[in-house]
Order: C-alpha cells, then sequence, then structure tokens
C-alpha cells in the first residue's frame, strides 16, 4: 500500500510541488470528514437505538394499559350480563309461576264443572232407572 509521502513523491513531478501538497490535503481532508461521518453515524445509531427502546417502552405500556382497560371492559360486561340473565331469571320465574296458579285454578274449575256433570249425570239416571223400575213393577203387578 502506498503511503501519503511516496503519493507526494510521485505527484509532485508532475503537478508541481504545491499543487501536489494541495491535492494530498484535500483528500486527507476528505479522509477526515469520511471519518467524522462514522461518528455521526454511531451517534446516529446510537441515538436511533435510543429511541427504538423508548418507543418500545411506551408501546409496552400503552399495550398495558388497553389490557387494562380491556379486563376491565370485561369485568364490566360480565357483571352486566350475570345482572340481566339474573334479572330475566327471576321475570321468568315468576311469570311460570303465574302460570303455574293459573292452571292450577283452571284445573279446580274443571274438576269441580266435571264432578257437577258426573253428579248430574248420575241423578239423572238413577231417576230414570228408577222410573223404568217402577214402570216395570206397575206393568207386573197389573
Amino acid at each position: 500500500m502506498t503511503t501519503l509521502l511516496e503519493l507526494y513523491e510521485k505527484l509532485k513531478p508532475k503537478l508541481g510541488e504545491e499543487e501536489a501538497r494541495s491535492l494530498l490535503e484535500y483528500i486527507e481532508s476528505a479522509v477526515e470528514r469520511r471519518a467524522a461521518t462514522k461518528e455521526d453515524l454511531m451517534r446516529t445509531e446510537t441515538g436511533l437505538r435510543e429511541e427504538i427502546q423508548r418507543v418500545e417502552t411506551e408501546l409496552r405500556e400503552d399495550m398495558q394499559r388497553v389490557e387494562t382497560g380491556l379486563r376491565e371492559e370485561i369485568h364490566r360486561v360480565e357483571t352486566e350480563l350475570r345482572e340481566e340473565i339474573q334479572r330475566v331469571e327471576t321475570e321468568l320465574r315468576g311469570e311460570i309461576q303465574r302460570v303455574e296458579t293459573e292452571l292450577r285454578e283452571e284445573i279446580q274449575r274443571v274438576r269441580a264443572d266435571l264432578i257437577r256433570w258426573t253428579f248430574a249425570f248420575w241423578v239423572s239416571t238413577i231417576a230414570i232407572l228408577t222410573g223404568i223400575m217402577f214402570s216395570m213393577f206397575r206393568a207386573f203387578l197389573s
């Protein structure tokens, strides 16, 4: 690899002493700028890493808040659903009890009607049979 001095010696006869020195100073400053650019890149990389870490931390905190909010909302909805189910169950039990009471009353009415009709049937049957028997006794005795 050619050193800076060797390059100067090769350029001096073709460009002249002053021009060769200027060219090499320009190249050296360009190399220094490139080195500074590497430092800038390192600083930028460090800054980006810190920013990524900060954003990641914020995202984790946001996700935690959202998760907590969702859990609270789920608990609230679950509680509301349980209350609604309890209310509907209570209403259904009341309605079932009411229908059961109405059915019992209707059964009692039908039963009472059935007993009356049965009594009327047997009384009229006995009256008819008694009438037939008296008619037969009269017919035999006469």
